[in-house]
């Protein structure tokens, strides 16, 4: 079955766990949900039951792979697919310094030979698809001809849907000021997909709203999102009706509730963290002073505290949020 990619939530480094893909399924049930980048050597070698675990609810879902031997590689995907992923995801897009000392990530895009090896080795055993995240090139590999002669040769190995970041990745930036640096080219992006229509081809990087994300579909085939999504998670309420033209019972408050319930019923004390760690995002969109958001998180924390109490803070929180931006 293929999945419709018209909004996707990007991968993020400790933030897209299941307790934020869980949080962001109360907003949305269409968007495609990718798991944080996990290395093949950590499913390999670490507790793949506590790495890979998640929700039915969390459907459609994707688990993006990081690394760069094709045998560990190819294991750890059958691995991801045997818990019922929807999809495995390369990550040939990230340029952290751990992934330039590994030589995975983006650097990939300068190995095209090692990368096909990965891929080849990937999909000889898996069953479902297999796609590809990666940028429109990185340091000197840039420019239309070096990405429409990559695209070019991953489709050849039978890769048919690409994520692509509109700005190059550059060796000597770190992470955060790679970014905003250089600025982004669309425009690469959009030519991919009109030389390849066959192609999926979702676009990522820089998006921030719903009409953007609308003026891109334009284009290609799909948007993914990130840093926007995790600044403000409530954004996803717009997406189902706006991106998927489908009418949902989605809303603000049904939403929090589900995912304070979630919480409450977490038996393990570092998850109710993390999980609480995504639920303080929220709070601080909606959340009226500082005052109140320490105590909203001290209810929640507090077992004791009944969750219709703390559920009412909240709708009393939103509504004198709501008077005061509309007075």
């Amino acid at each position: 079955m293929s999945l419709d990619y018209r909004f996707c939530i990007a991968p993020m480094m400790k933030k897209t766990d299941r307790h934020f893909r869980y949080l962001s399924r109360q907003f949305t049930k269409k968007a495609v949900l990718y798991t944080e980048m996990i290395h093949a050597n950590a499913i390999l070698k670490g507790n793949p039951e506590k790495l890979l675990k998640y929700k039915d609810i969390e459907h459609p879902v994707a688990l993006q792979l990081g690394g760069c031997e094709p045998l560990q590689l190819a294991e750890a995907a059958e691995v991801g697919a045997s818990y019922g992923y929807d999809e495995i995801n390369l990550n040939v897009g990230c340029p952290s310094k751990k992934v330039r000392s590994g030589n995975f990530g983006v650097f990939l895009m300068k190995d095209i030979k090692l990368l096909n090896s990965c891929l080849r080795a990937m999909k000889k055993n898996l069953s479902i698809p297999l796609t590809v995240k990666c940028r429109i090139g990185v340091d000197q590999h840039e420019g239309d001809d070096f990405l429409n002669n990559f695209i070019s040769n991953l489709s050849d190995e039978g890769i048919d849907t690409f994520f692509i970041h509109a700005r190059k990745a550059i060796s000597g930036l770190d992470t955060k000021r790679n970014r905003s640096i250089p600025p982004l080219k669309y425009d690469s992006v959009y030519r991919i997909k009109e030389n390849n229509p066959d192609l999926k081809i979702i676009i990522n990087g820089g998006i921030d709203d719903i009409k953007k994300c609308q003026d891109h579909l334009s284009y290609v085939d799909g948007v993914m999102l990130g840093r926007k999504v995790y600044a403000d998670p409530t954004f996803l309420l717009e997406v189902d009706q706006h991106i998927f033209k489908e009418k949902t019972n989605n809303c603000f408050n049904k939403g929090m509730k589900g995912y304070m319930e979630y919480i409450l019923a977490l038996e393990n004390p570092k998850d109710v963290n993390r999980a609480i760690t995504h639920l303080v995002q929220v709070i601080k969109k909606i959340s009226f002073s500082k005052e109140i958001r320490k105590q909203l998180l001290l209810n929640v924390r507090n077992s004791k505290k009944d969750l219709k109490n703390i559920f009412t803070d909240f709708q009393e929180d939103h509504l004198l949020k709501s008077q005061s931006q509309n007075p």
